[in-house]
């Protein structure tokens, strides 16, 4: 891997560059990517010139022979095929709307690496541990709500001009996508752990519940969702928040990002904390234009009928990443995923069968 970020580097730049760059391996998180830090050597004579005038990059690398077009994701069977990576399609597209975005300044397709402008280390999620007191945390959650609203505001304006041709457009969260999300912690949530006989007497009404879900999320407004916006993909460079995890964007619920931020799997707000920021969600949407805001009530309940397919769909999510790839480090978020499904399903009229059944099969209940 190595190898391949420094002969890209001697192609970007010029061997030498290539041959004293310092490369630091930051891992990859739950992604199959790998990222890596380079430090552009600056005693070179003569002086080389670099993106922004910055002496570092970050590599993105594709696992050797991985698909670059694939996702990590569940997508529908009648999405696209891409025609370019997904990650720099959108990347254009939401630097062409105006949002935050890392700068792209080389893509080497036949050696899977591309060149990323470097962020820092400050993500959201340290900003949240380091913050003062539940007024400092309150208020970081209102800046990243501003930055969500700022995008959907973008999105809906620009598809007023017209059509994006932007592959995130093509895919969308259809009935397909939805139920396959639920089935997947059925699968791995509840049969993999419990045995499919265990699971099997109420594996139907389980099922029933699935599909109402499906069909009342349908029937929300759709609009873009970056599909993962949370504490580890927002980062802060020179006092920006800035978006680095848009790869799988696709067409979905209004409400789907405002889950992913406020039920996130790694920071845990107090359920007394949640009202207050879905509220602020709606009142700045409802002054930036965004119709689906004006109903604060019906809001909430987006809220909570979202909460419980994404949450159910993490949960199965970290056992799989367990058993089939061999990484528990996600398993310690499995309960808390549970448990803010349960919250929601309290809060939600009409899907006390789904709480019942629940509670007596699900061993984090």
């Amino acid at each position: 891997m190595e190898k391949r970020i420094r002969h890209t580097l001697a192609s970007t730049f010029d061997a030498e560059v290539a041959e004293t760059a310092r490369l630091d391996n930051l891992g990859g998180h739950a992604s199959l990517r790998i990222y890596w830090r380079i430090h552009l050597p600056l005693e070179l004579h003569p002086p080389r010139v670099y993106p922004r005038g910055e002496s570092t990059l970050m590599a993105m690398v594709l696992p050797e022979g991985a698909d670059p077009f694939e996702s990590a994701e569940g997508l529908s069977d009648d999405s696209p095929s891409p025609e370019r990576m997904p990650f720099v399609d959108v990347q254009h597209f939401l630097a062409d709307i105006g949002m935050p975005v890392p700068s792209i300044d080389r893509v080497d397709m036949e050696r899977g690496v591309l060149f990323l402008e470097d962020l820092g280390d400050e993500l959201f999620e340290d900003a949240v541990l380091a913050a003062h007191g539940d007024d400092g945390v309150a208020d970081l959650y209102r800046q990243a709500i501003d930055l969500l609203v700022r995008f959907q505001c973008a999105v809906h304006r620009s598809q007023q001009k017209g059509s994006s041709d932007c592959i995130a457009f093509e895919r969308r969260f259809d009935a397909e996508l939805l139920r396959w999300e639920l089935d997947h912690y059925l699968e791995w949530g509840l049969e993999a752990q419990l045995g499919k006989e265990a699971v099997e007497p109420v594996a139907d009404e389980i099922s029933a519940c699935f599909d109402r879900i499906v069909s009342e999320l349908l029937e929300l407004p759709q609009t873009l969702v970056l599909r993962d916006y949370q504490s580890r993909n927002i980062m802060r460079k020179k006092d920006t928040w800035i978006l680095i995890d848009f790869q799988d964007a696709l067409v979905g619920p209004f409400v789907y990002d405002l889950v992913a931020l406020l039920r996130d799997s790694y920071i845990e707000l107090p359920d007394r904390s949640i009202e207050p920021l879905v509220d602020y969600y709606a009142a700045r949407g409802a002054a930036e234009g965004l119709s689906w805001c004006d109903d604060v009530d019906a809001v909430r309940r987006a809220f909570h009928l979202q909460t419980v397919q994404r949450k159910l769909k993490d949960a199965g999510r970290f056992i799989f990443i367990d058993r089939e790839k061999g990484n528990p480090d996600f398993l310690d978020y499995y309960e808390p995923s549970i448990q803010y499904v349960r919250n929601a399903l309290e809060h939600l009229d009409g899907f006390e069968d789904l709480a019942e059944v629940l509670a007596s099969v699900e061993p984090a209940w």
